[in-house]
């Protein structure tokens, strides 16, 4: 009998179906195992510890537990009663699949790389910024796409190119002009060793020399972060030489470094590339008998051997399972994530004498995530369904230097992240709202300009830059005579404090720099975009579009973008405000959702409302990285990301007085937001009491919590609020 397409197709699908059933049960299988393996594990060594385990948590401190540590935030009232409301058995591993595979997971564990690779916004004074947002959005959708860590490691260690077609290079560019900071970074990052001590001299306090240092740093030495355009191409310089040295060009020559400089702000520091000729030497203090100051230094691993001396192989190196320290960090790393406290201490100053609390736990964790393929999302997933984790945590204070063996969880105080989202769920019926991944239009339209620039010039050959860069110059002579006098006249008024005066002949300097700008645009970009142009079409390229002359407005802000061609391939970015309104239709039908679910009548306030909250409180990924300072973010500790791993959790006074006198109250009892929702389908004042405790602190009150509520004397809810979100009930994982 002859099947259908459609009878095919539903074959298909249950055949998958069935199929997925049986990888999801072994897949399960074999995390229980992995699961059972560390139970034992932690088991045996209670008992030749004589430690005995903390009691199993009860289900709403793991509720709590479980949102905090997975996806950054205190959970709903709704994701609170549904998983205490849940009979099933495996309802706990079931919320641990969902948390880590949410959109809010990605969110938090965007912070642990952060906090680690120093991630910024605006890197390096803001030098770095055409790169940095790009590499920290790229950051995002790996952890998004859950990539194997060996795979990330390798890709930032050796990424090269230009921003816009390889973002990852935003690693090596965090270091700008650093390269030997960055050999150190790397190392305390990924291998957990310190051995920036090494740079000047041997260690003091390790096996490392100055000498193997330097052998390591060789390596990457050669990549090349100060790209400044077409300030690579040598021969510009040669000729520029030659230009000075002929008398009758003298006039013209003197502006040519202004116009160079000028091509390289098309596209500074937006290139990370190898330069063969770069060769590491050692310092010419170089004190040791091993070696002479100034030697060509050779790669050579700090333990192990490579292949050769290439970027790949020292990649390849760093992420082999082979590789005695970088399996054995990451997982020690991710386990005092989950615990609060590693296996050793600390977690990137390993000596070779470091010797972990629990040695076979340790080395049973190193190949659970060489099992795993490195996916630490899956690492993840085992050690929050061990009992310790889901044991009730240890209160004592572990003091410097004491061993702990790992009965339950430490009692850990939240990250500023995790106060800050917590509030943000306090105010938003759902915090983690649809968004659109990725930079934002303004970051793409500069991308797509710069590459297409930058492409353009690379088609042009020194030779032919230097003849339109010498014609740009002799544009910059002629508006000098016109431009000096504007400056005298602007150094007067300054100097009077004649503000007026001063707007004005800003804008005219700016006006005549702009014409001055006007031959590199004639001589050298408009020819370079045009042979691009012709490339990728295999047509002759249009007239350029027409210069405008920038408006009062324009000349007030700093730089001004001119047309060029439009040229295929450079239109990245142009799907963005579709996008973005499709995420905001996204987020309106789950606005209105949560409008039904509460009953709420007046629908277009409610949108209006929720609209105004996801813009002034949305997540803190979502946010500046750090956040500007003044935020509630940096009041909470957060760390500037100057430093590998800076952030601050203790308590202190700003942090307090926020907590106590700031904005943030009126932000959780505003209308509409999830607490106050809540709060509306109370009907008797001890639903109020219920209500708050369950949203704030994710468990209901105790009897003695509902006496002294009802002899207090207060009746607002919003008094019970300020009085729970000052406890440490409300501050800690408990």
């Amino acid at each position: 009998m002859k099947q259908t397409g459609a009878v095919r197709l539903a074959r298909m699908k249950r055949r998958l179906c069935l199929l997925g059933a049986v990888l999801s049960l072994t897949l399960g299988a074999r995390a229980n195992d992995a699961v059972r393996a560390i139970d034992d594990l932690l088991a045996e060594h209670w008992q030749r510890q004589g430690v005995t385990p903390n009691p199993p948590a009860d289900e709403a401190t793991l509720v709590r537990r479980l949102h905090l540590d997975l996806i950054g935030r205190i959970p709903t009232l709704e994701e609170t009663r549904a998983f205490l409301d849940d009979r099933a058995p495996d309802k706990r591993t079931r919320l641990i699949d969902r948390l880590l595979a949410s959109p809010g997971h990605t969110a938090h564990f965007f912070h642990f790389w952060a906090d680690l690779l120093r991630v910024q916004s605006r890197a390096n004074g803001g030098q770095g910024e055409m790169t940095s947002k790009p590499y920290l959005e790229h950051l995002k959708r790996r952890i998004r796409e859950n990539l194997p860590y060996d795979a990330l490691v390798r890709e930032l260690i050796t990424a090269q190119g230009k921003v816009w077609d390889n973002p990852a290079i935003g690693y090596s560019m965090r270091d700008l002009g650093m390269p030997l900071d960055n050999t150190a970074n790397t190392a305390r990052v990924f291998l957990g060793t310190r051995i920036e001590c090494a740079q000047c001299h041997n260690h003091p306090f390790d096996t490392w020399t100055q000498m193997q240092f330097h052998q390591m740093a060789a390596y990457t030495y050669p990549l090349e972060t100060n790209f400044t355009g077409v300030a690579e191409k040598g021969e510009l310089a040669m000729l520029k030489r030659q230009a000075e040295r002929a008398t009758d060009r003298t006039s013209a020559v003197r502006h040519l470094g202004r116009v160079f400089e000028n091509l390289g702000d098309f596209v500074r520091y937006s290139k990370v590339q190898v330069l063969p000729t770069r060769v590491l030497k050692l310092p010419h203090d170089y004190a040791y008998t091993d070696a002479s100051p100034h030697a060509v230094v050779s790669a050579t691993p700090l333990f192990g051997t490579t292949t050769d001396a290439s970027l790949q192989s020292f990649a390849d190196w760093l992420t082999s399972p082979e590789n005695p320290r970088f399996t054995r960090v990451i997982a020690n790393r991710l386990w005092r994530k989950v615990f609060g406290a590693g296996l050793f201490e600390p977690v990137d100053e390993m000596f070779e004498s470091t010797a972990p609390v629990n040695a076979q736990l340790m080395t049973h964790l190193e190949r659970l995530m060489i099992a795993e393929g490195y996916d630490l999302r899956a690492f993840l997933r085992v050690l929050y369904q061990t009992r310790a984790y889901q044991n009730e945590s240890t209160r004592a204070e572990l003091l410097p230097g004491e061993a702990y063996h790992f009965p339950g969880p430490l009692l850990r105080r939240l990250s500023a992240e995790q106060i800050y989202d917590s509030f943000v769920t306090l105010i938003q019926p759902t915090p983690d709202l649809p968004r659109r991944q990725g930079i934002d239009a303004e970051m793409a339209a500069r991308l797509a300009y710069r590459g297409k620039l930058s492409d353009a010039l690379d088609l042009m050959s020194p030779g032919e830059i230097f003849a339109g860069a010498l014609k740009a110059a002799e544009v910059y002579e002629t508006v000098s005579a016109r431009a000096t006098p504007l400056r005298q006249a602007y150094a007067a008024a300054q100097k009077a404090k004649d503000k007026v005066k001063m707007e004005q002949l800003n804008l005219e300097i700016r006006s005549t720099e702009f014409v001055a700008r006007t031959g590199i645009h004639e001589h050298v970009v408009v020819p370079a975009v045009a042979r691009l142009f012709e490339q990728k079409t295999g047509q002759p390229a249009p007239p350029p579009p027409p210069v405008v002359p920038p408006t009062a407005e324009s000349l007030r802000r700093a730089g001004q973008n001119r047309a060029y061609l439009d040229v295929p391939g450079y239109d990245f970015g142009r799907d963005i405000p579709a996008e973005e309104r499709a995420a905001a239709e996204a987020r309106d039908e789950v606005f209105r959702a949560e409008a039904a679910r509460f009953g709420v009548a007046e629908i277009d306030l409610y949108l209006r409302t929720r609209r105004a909250q996801a813009r002034d409180w949305p997540r803190a990924a979502d946010l500046e990285s750090p956040a500007p300072r003044g935020h509630f973010l940096r009041e909470f500790g957060q760390s500037d990301r100057e430093l590998i791993d800076n952030a601050n959790s203790d308590a202190s006074m700003p942090q307090a007085l926020v907590l106590m006198n700031s904005s943030l109250l009126a932000g959780v009892m505003g209308p509409h937001t999830q607490l106050n929702l809540n709060l509306g389908a109370a009907q008797q004042p001890e639903d109020v009491l219920e209500i708050v405790y369950l949203t704030v602190l994710s468990r209901p009150p105790s009897e003695r919590e509902q006496r002294i509520w009802r002899h207090s004397g207060l009746s607002q809810a919003e008094d019970l609020v300020h009085a729970l979100i000052n406890t440490q009930q409300f501050l800690f994982i408990h």
